[in-house]
């Protein structure tokens, strides 16, 4: 369980946008104690992959300066299966992001979203 990041992911990326879908593994690290009866996987983590993909797609070191606005809709649940669409506005060092959870027989639903601020 000290699994932080998902091995198994299909990324599509441009000069703005990446779309980077995979499912979610059970032994991950995020997991762990949160909660027992109930894995769910901690905002904390969907917010640190949005900033690892964003620098992995974007070619750019950047760090959080401030979330403008963050919603958690949905639990997000072991062996889901997850679509992360980043939207990168250099310009503005603004970037929006969205998870969406796809179900087996292709229904979608927002798990989060959110706007932050990041600077190099």
């Amino acid at each position: 369980m000290n699994k932080k990041y998902v091995n198994d992911i299909t990324i599509n990326v441009n000069e703005t946008e990446a779309d980077i879908e995979f499912t979610v593994p059970s032994d991950l690290f995020w997991f762990k104690g949160h909660f027992p009866f109930q894995p769910l996987l901690p905002g904390v983590a969907q917010l640190n992959w949005v900033i690892y993909y964003t620098q992995k797609c974007f070619g750019e070191q950047l760090t959080l300066s401030s979330m403008d606005l963050v919603k958690f809709q949905c639990p997000v649940l072991p062996k889901d299966h997850l679509i992360l669409h980043l939207v990168w506005y250099k310009e503005k060092n603004k970037l929006e992001f969205k998870y969406t959870i796809v179900s087996t027989d292709n229904r979608k639903k927002v798990a989060s979203s959110g706007r932050l601020t990041l600077c190099p």
